[in-house]
């Protein structure tokens, strides 16, 4: 629930802006990139530790992915924001960290349910160190486990409620192959896309760290520098070896996407592996190269756009589809508000029109509700009792709604005119075609 309410709280504060997922997504980039930074500021050189920041901005979560806002941004930020808290904590024991570490995890685990891998992360560490383990003894540790506990309770009264139907909707809509080779190849597939995560900040501080590295080497000789390489490497390392297990045992290709938020911390891990001595030259080459690899990426996206490459659904003209939505309903409906807004989102299919049903429902007057064929908060027999708008992309010669949602909703009218709306990527012209299905709310006694 936790982007929810980021979303809802931007769209306050901006009176529901058509740009409010895009500054919500920024916001989660500065928090994670925040906490990057000052985690780095405790162990390191101040110019190091801006490094160990700069070392991101190519990620895809912070650039193009970024005008994406969903679930994986939210945890990014709070997976961040928590690694710094509880380190803080664990060095210092004050109970200012161990209050904000129990905070923001228990908002962690409302971003994304992987963040109990990050929990067991911080446990091997702690009961690994001597340290750790004598932080048992104080009230530290226990404040932290019970503020996330409050935090996360309603959710899993709810899931308790429910059936734990979260949980099941992610079993289903993954899709295990029954070759036994697969428990080799899902594991293979996941590890080598973790590449693209970690390879390219250990190239953009070559002009730090050098070409000579030697992985056997003395520490720095503050304790504390230590512990966070160690700490560090606990926190990418044991999420990173429970997806693979889990790829090998049920033969799921897991996305390589999945594990994003576990190298968000490996530019200042290399940058306290390799022990690191900054000179004024290597931070101006270091700051060059990041500066130069962003104008590549600004640049490329740019060309890309006014060459009309990018089709993503973006660029589709929201604002004036949501209007045009709000206006039909109106005119079939006038004193109902449309509940719900649904329509092809089963990615395996290859229609998947997930995002365009989540930007209607945002842009539309009455706020409906996406629903989605694998929802958790409602379901398809909701639409069918209640009411809602069922819209989805047809071709130029597509009339009928498509069968898979006739399955859905027996009950829709499909409307014989269907909006027709040109927009732009760059000078190439496109034209948004929608069909538009309506299921009546119920009369009122």
């Amino acid at each position: 629930m936790l982007p929810a309410w980021i979303l809802e709280i931007v769209n306050v504060l901006t009176c529901r802006s058509f740009a409010a997922p895009f500054i919500a997504s920024q916001l989660c980039t500065i928090l994670a990139l925040w906490s990057v930074w000052r985690l780095g500021r405790t162990v390191l050189d101040e110019r190091l530790a801006l490094l160990g920041a700069f070392a991101l901005l190519h990620y895809s979560f912070f650039t193009m992915q970024s005008t994406i806002y969903n679930q994986n941004n939210a945890l990014i930020a709070f997976w961040c924001l928590s690694i710094y808290l509880t380190f803080q904590a664990l060095q210092t024991n004050r109970k200012r960290y161990w209050i904000t570490a129990g905070i923001a995890l228990g908002l962690t685990f409302h971003a994304k349910y992987p963040a109990v891998f990050l929990v067991l992360s911080i446990l091997i560490y702690m009961f690994t160190r001597e340290n750790g383990r004598k932080l048992f003894r104080t009230p530290g540790p226990w404040i932290t486990t019970l503020i996330a506990f409050l935090i996360f309770l309603p959710h899993l009264i709810w899931l308790f409620y429910y059936d734990f139907v979260s949980i099941t909707y992610a079993a289903e809509r993954q899709v295990a192959l029954p070759q036994w080779h697969q428990q080799v190849l899902a594991p293979l597939y996941f590890t080598a896309g973790q590449l693209l995560y970690w390879i390219q900040p250990l190239v953009i501080l070559i002009p730090v760290i050098g070409f000579a590295w030697k992985w056997k080497i003395q520490y720095h000789a503050q304790s504390r520098a230590k512990e966070c390489e160690k700490f560090l490497f606990y926190c990418f390392m044991i999420p990173l070896v429970c997806h693979i297990l889990y790829c090998g045992i049920k033969g799921v290709p897991l996305r390589p996407a999945y594990g994003a938020p576990f190298w968000v911390f490996i530019g200042l891990w290399f940058l306290l592996r390799f022990q690191t001595k900054i000179t004024l030259q290597s931070f101006r080459q270091t700051v060059a190269l990041v500066v130069g690899l962003e104008l590549l990426i600004i640049v490329g996206f740019i060309a890309t756009f006014y060459m009309g490459k990018q089709s993503a659904f973006v660029y589709y003209p929201m604002r004036e589809l949501g209007a045009t939505c709000s206006q039909i309903w109106n005119a079939q409906f006038p004193n109902n508000n449309c509940p719900y807004v649904s329509g092809i989102d089963d990615g395996f299919t290859g229609r998947n029109n997930c995002g365009l049903i989540g930007f209607v429902a945002y842009s539309m007057s009455d706020n409906p509700s996406a629903l989605l064929a694998y929802g958790t908060w409602a379901n398809d027999d909701d639409l069918n009792r209640k009411g809602g708008m069922i819209i989805w992309e047809r071709d130029n010669e597509e009339k009928e709604m498509p069968e898979e949602l006739r399955q859905r909703f027996p009950n829709a009218e499909v409307l014989p005119e269907a909006p027709e709306l040109p927009y732009k990527v760059g000078r190439k012209p496109h034209v948004l075609r929608i069909g538009i299905a309506l299921v009546p709310p119920p009369k009122n006694p």
